[in-house]
């Protein structure tokens, strides 16, 4: 090996993982751009639409964002399906260029819409290209990398996947804040278009692909080791509580900023995206260590169970530390800098759980059953950010985020108690 291939090698890379990272990074970024501030864009129509008053815009927004994000979770779980069955059929090249679609029909009338709806039925069909591409993802790891890289190559994915979540809110916070939310929009639709080039012109050629005979879902679930119904139902214990607070968040952090008197609203928006910035950055910084680690390791559980420990406490930690950092007379902003680094601490174990995964599953079904494990994930956690919402304006949304946070625990500790201490399941 030549000095570039060798380090290719090590890090988990091929033609066919260069494609998957081309996806993940262009529409990744078109992503970031306007999905987090989505719910302040909701709430400026919301006053536009004669709210009341402040509150009233932000409670409104809160509801809009609610029920977009539980039809979001119900329409990911059947992409997430349809994705597996796709790349189970077609291949995962034809699964990967096809995931690109929904984005491309949603910006088209995001540009358009004004009413409230209309952009929530756009920001729906945004968010769609992840459901149709994991599976893919999964299946191009599983075949085309070797099993000793495979951890590695899976945390060089969520390098590629967390880059964009340090540019695309830094720099979208700043456009919203001076411009408005149509740049957002506008950029994203190029990046949209740049994935699709990016396919064709990645020389990936994959074996030819003979169309897979079906296999039926229930042959896939039977086929789920108990270790992955497991790790599936702590998820989704752990999926709730992230559900509490991860879409509402810049909405309570940009209220919160303003309500202090020391931010603008533009202001507060880019602060927002510095916050998420900070988290991408800190998530970023730890997935070629921890990877290598894992790799190395006895069993990748002590990893998973600490990334189920950091989900939880997020939402209790940006209710309570901005709080403690205002007692000490420090500003409010460093309780919220702190908040954001726990919440990129939880990426510790991803490329550990997501190996786990792939490794769970024959090669002849992984995609579907990876598909299937995502899709059944996304349907139970579906109702999670309409109960939000509501809580929101029934009790407010420290209380939500803090029930948000036990949610979690709760799915912690199950995890902590079923999983065998003396597993030594190697990725």
């Amino acid at each position: 090996m030549t000095r570039r291939e060798s380090l290719a090698d090590w890090f988990g890379i091929n033609r066919a993982a260069l494609s998957v990272l081309a996806v993940i990074g262009c529409l990744g970024l078109a992503e970031e751009l306007w999905a987090n501030f989505l719910s302040l864009h909701l709430r400026d129509e919301s006053v536009a639409r004669g709210a009341a008053d402040a509150a009233s815009a932000v409670a409104n927004a809160a509801i809009y964002v609610g029920a977009i994000a539980s039809i979001k979770n119900l329409l990911e779980g059947a992409g997430y399906i349809a994705g597996g069955s796709i790349a189970h059929r077609l291949g995962a090249r034809t699964a990967l260029a096809l995931s690109g679609l929904p984005m491309l029909i949603g910006f088209l009338i995001m540009l358009g819409a004004s009413h409230p709806w209309a952009i929530a039925a756009g920001a729906l069909l945004l968010t769609n290209w992840e459901p149709l591409s994991v599976p893919a993802t999964f299946d191009v790891v599983g075949s085309e990398v070797r099993k000793e890289r495979r951890t590695i190559a899976f945390a060089v994915q969520s390098i590629q996947k967390r880059v964009p979540k340090i540019v695309g809110p830094a720099l979208g916070g700043l456009m919203f804040g001076a411009i408005g939310y149509w740049l957002n929009l506008t950029l994203a639709f190029g990046l949209v278009g740049l994935a699709v080039v990016l396919q064709f012109a990645i020389r990936w050629r994959p074996p030819p692909h003979a169309a897979a005979p079906p296999v039926p879902l229930s042959s896939v679930l039977a086929g789920m080791s108990p270790e992955l119904r497991r790790l599936l139902t702590a998820e989704i214990f752990i999926r709730w509580g992230d559900w509490f607070a991860r879409d509402f968040a810049v909405l309570y952090v940009v209220s919160m900023l303003v309500r202090t008197g020391a931010w603008t609203e533009a202001g507060a928006a880019a602060a927002a995206g510095f916050l998420l910035a900070i988290m991408a950055t800190t998530a970023l910084l730890t997935y070629i260590p921890v990877g290598k680690w894992v790799d190395r390791s006895a069993s990748p559980r002590p990893f998973i169970g600490l990334t189920f420990l950091l989900f939880s406490l997020f939402p209790i930690c940006l209710v309570l530390l901005p709080r403690a950092a205002a007692g000490l007379g420090w500003p409010v902003m460093a309780g919220l800098v702190v908040a954001y680094v726990i919440n990129g601490l939880r990426e510790f174990g991803e490329p550990a759980r997501k190996s786990l995964i792939t490794a769970g599953f024959s090669p002849e079904i992984r995609a579907r059953g990876v598909g299937l494990y995502w899709g059944l994930r996304s349907f139970a956690f579906c109702p999670a950010p309409m109960v939000a919402a509501l809580l929101w304006q029934q009790i407010g949304p420290d209380a939500t985020f803090l029930i948000g946070g036990a949610i979690g625990l709760a799915g912690t500790a199950y995890y902590a108690v079923t999983e065998p201490r003396d597993s030594n399941v190697k990725l």
